[in-house]
């Protein structure tokens, strides 16, 4: 049981140290002023205002992101698109398997909008949000 108290206790604290490095990016001349709220209804297909870029499952930037913004696990995720397709009333986000994927798929499309971690933005993309 302390065991247990003791691991619930780490997870609070690094969960939100991790989330703080994600960052949501845009193309420079893009999509620009989104609160957080806009940019999880655009993750989970209620505002179709921007297009979003996914990280492939597993990544750290995908469970820092949908962590801090969707407030869903990937289990949660792949149950709720699984029935958007069911229903047909959508599909999930194009994916992308790598921070320099994701910088490249936003670059070259302006109504693109992706996350990232902090340190990995260059100048190819910029930053509209810091959940």
């Amino acid at each position: 049981m302390k065991l247990f108290r003791i691991l619930a206790l780490a997870a609070l604290v690094i969960s939100p140290l991790a989330a703080a490095d994600i960052v949501i990016i845009a193309h420079p001349s893009g999509v620009s002023g989104l609160s957080e709220n806009e940019v999880r209804n655009i993750y989970l297909n209620r505002n179709r205002s921007a297009t979003p870029i996914e990280m492939v499952q597993g990544t750290d930037e995908r469970a820092a992101f949908h962590s801090s913004v969707t407030g869903r696990t990937e289990a949660q995720l792949r149950s709720f698109w699984a029935q958007q397709m069911f229903t047909g009333e959508g599909e999930p986000p194009e994916e992308v398997s790598s921070a320099s994927a994701m910088k490249s798929a936003v670059a070259n499309d302006p109504s693109a909008i992706g996350y990232l971690m902090a340190d990995d933005v260059d100048d190819s993309v910029t930053v509209i949000l810091t959940p």
